[in-house]
């Protein structure tokens, strides 16, 4: 079959939509993830191979050091190759390929539990199935194209692509995807630099530390930058590996466990994270089976119903520098337990800024969520201070999904300047002093500081007049013709 060369990302997006079209609901749309994942890494090696080729290297060596560059896809010992283009005739020679990925030498910790997610899928059975065709009309599909000239920030688009096109249906069954506006927002406040480490401890599909790595990246050529992610899931830490290699980032570690009971990275100079919000079950006995649980959850421990801020403490433990957290509303003024540790936040001069988002905006919930960001190094004006940002109506309509909003480029820099502005904008920031929020209880809600001022609605009183005369006659004219039907009905009345 001859190829056809990608190199536009309509074309990229044209592909991963008939390829969503094909599966619907019948095919797990992680099938998409691992055959995107599979075609483009497999394209990309092979034209390191012809590279070192041209360069004078034998063919075996030319796969070695392609092996070393990217992802062992060919086997020394065996003398065997196993990229896409090697295996996909044969669907029994494809699937084996697959699970034969991990256990190449060099791939074992790139690609840990990646045989758990070809489970997870039903990939295997499904070639079995009446659903068999699918799978083939796919791989036809993904073949057809050649993913070589694509950048890895391409191709890195085009995962977060299907990972966002799904996200919607998913959320229903539980599953959380950080919209790429929030994390992108949150990596223009946290600033992450070269030489930094980054960790996000509920990293998911790995799309908030990547928005990292691009903001540096997006400065400096080569990025020198180590990210750090753990996530309880160990099929979604699958995904944010294949999420780390197709964007080419090679310098990354994801654990996986449970961070709050034990997390197994060290500190490092910043944290973002979206935790699951309001997660129950984290009180004073089970945060204590944290090795750590005195130095971490110093000032105190959450109740069963929420972890928020047993989020909150762990994530500044580990943050040397600074943090942006998401987290719902209510974390911001529910009292209790929560209270105290918040109390215990605002006195030690830890809140940077909290940022109230827009409603509609998460695929799980309608709720808005904020942004509650950590400074362990305020400079001198900031200190004792705590910005609130009210960006409730700092919102587009959602292009594609009607019920949902979208953070647009303007409403994040407007947002992300005026963080750094650090100064009072009517109706949208507002400075507030420590001993303010002391007065309040230590209610950090944004918008009992400040509210955004609604728009005023112009009245034209000349058009307002013509429109209640016109009300009137019409009024007139009804009440006149009801009058003589009552007439006439009274008369014939009468006459009997």
């Amino acid at each position: 079959m001859e190829k056809t060369k990608a190199t536009k990302k309509d074309d990229l997006i044209k592909i991963l939509k008939a390829g969503a079209d094909l599966i619907r609901t019948r095919v797990d749309y992680r099938v998409l993830l691992i055959f995107l994942f599979y075609k483009a890494i497999s394209d990309k090696y092979l034209l390191l191979v012809e590279k070192y080729k041209k360069e004078g290297a034998t063919e075996e060596e030319a796969y070695e050091y392609a092996n070393n560059d990217l992802l062992t896809l060919y086997d020394i010992d065996k003398n065997e190759l196993y990229t896409w283009q090697a295996v996909s005739s044969d669907y029994n020679k494809f699937i084996n390929a697959l699970y034969h990925l991990a256990s190449l030498e060099g791939n074992e910790e790139k690609l840990k539990n990646f045989n758990s997610l070809i489970d997870k899928t039903g990939l295997p059975s499904l070639f079995n199935t009446e659903n068999s065709h699918i799978v083939e009309k796919l791989i036809n599909l993904f073949g057809s194209f050649d993913f070589s000239e694509f950048s890895y920030d391409a191709l890195g688009d085009a995962y977060e692509w299907i990972l966002y096109y799904f996200a919607p249906d998913k959320a229903k069954e539980g599953e959380v995807y950080t919209p790429l506006e929030v994390s992108r927002l949150l990596a223009k406040i946290v600033e992450p630099e070269n030489d930094n480490t980054i960790l996000d401890p509920a990293c998911g599909s790995g799309s908030m530390l990547i928005e990292q790595y691009l903001y540096v990246k997006n400065k400096t050529d080569e990025p020198i930058i180590q990210l750090y992610g753990q996530e309880a899931n160990d099929i979604t830490a699958v995904l944010a590996e294949l999420n780390f290699i197709l964007h080419g980032i090679k310098d990354y570690e994801i654990y996986i466990g449970d961070s709050l009971i034990n997390p197994k990275f060290e500190k490092v100079n910043k944290v973002v994270a979206n935790p699951p919000w309001n997660q129950d079950g984290y009180d004073e006995n089970t945060l204590k089976r944290n090795k750590n649980h005195s130095e971490i959850f110093e000032f105190g421990y959450t109740n069963k119903q929420s972890a928020d801020w047993a989020w909150v403490q762990l994530i500044n433990y580990f943050a040397e520098e600074k943090a942006g957290i998401v987290l719902d509303s209510g974390a911001l003024f529910r009292g209790g337990k929560e209270q105290k540790i918040r109390k215990q936040f605002v006195e030690k001069d830890l809140i940077d800024a909290v940022v109230l988002l827009p409603e509609k905006i998460f695929y799980n919930t309608q709720a808005p969520g904020i942004l509650l960001i950590l400074n362990k190094n305020k400079p001198e004006e900031r200190k004792g201070k705590v910005l609130f940002i009210n960006a409730s109506l700092e919102y587009i309509q959602h292009p594609e999904i009607k019920k949902l909003n979208k953070l647009s480029g303007e409403n994040i820099e407007k947002i992300a300047n005026a963080y750094k502005k650090f100064e009072n904008i009517e109706g949208f920031s507002r400075v507030v002093d420590i001993k303010d929020i002391k007065e309040n209880d230590y209610n950090l809600n944004v918008s009992l500081y400040v509210a955004p001022i609604e728009e005023e609605e112009e009245i034209d009183l000349e058009k307002e007049f013509e429109e209640l005369e016109k009300l009137h006659n019409e009024y007139e004219e009804k009440y006149e013709l009801i009058r003589e039907y009552l007439r006439e009905i009274n008369q014939v009345v009468n006459q009997q």
